[in-house]
């Protein structure tokens, strides 16, 4: 039995954003400052674009930074589809008094993004066919924490920052639990 409006797909392609010009610098962007792509950084929002190209994408959906979108736009260019914005898919921002992560403790108190992404990703299982996801490196280690997708290359990014630009990792969203689940 199929149901109405397609085959749900469970596979995606989550990619980390193209080199900003504030990643060029080294410096954090979090949710407060929104640089573009560098040169380099649109060189691999096109080249993901490609490595994803014989893959049936349906759809990019992007977080709503710049450095997202405009990475988001270029591999859509490519694939011949379209960008869907999503703002529960951008990276984690600062909170105050409350620390949520030890890797952190005494510098920097950030948000713990699991159930927005989780949202997220729970609606993008329920479309039809495959869908890459743009977004930011602290987002895509917490997708692969969220769905215990690690392997031996992504193992090692322990941050965000680990997470190279343009990468794409192809996951399924079939262990994905929405929050009833976690009772």
């Amino acid at each position: 039995m199929e149901l109405v409006g397609g085959r749900r797909s469970h596979r995606i392609w989550v990619v980390r954003h193209g080199e900003s010009t504030w990643n060029a610098e080294g410096r954090m962007q979090r949710q407060v400052a929104h640089p573009p792509l560098t040169a380099r950084g649109t060189t691999q929002a096109y080249a993901a674009g490609y490595a994803l190209q014989h893959k049936q994408i349906r759809r990019v959906i992007s977080s709503d930074a710049v450095r997202a979108t405009q990475t988001a736009q270029a591999m859509a260019t490519v694939l011949g589809v379209e960008v869907v914005v999503d703002n529960r898919l951008r990276e984690r921002g600062f909170v105050a008094g409350r620390l949520v992560d030890a890797r952190t403790s005494g510098r920097e108190h950030l948000e713990d993004p699991t159930e927005r992404v989780r949202s997220a990703l729970l609606d993008i299982a329920s479309m039809p066919g495959p869908t890459a996801v743009v977004t930011h490196g602290d987002i895509v280690c917490a997708i692969l924490d969220m769905l215990g997708a690690r392997d031996a290359t992504t193992s090692q990014w322990a941050t965000g920052t680990d997470v190279p630009n343009g990468a794409a990792v192809e996951l399924s969203l079939r262990k994905l639990r929405g929050p009833a689940d976690l009772v």
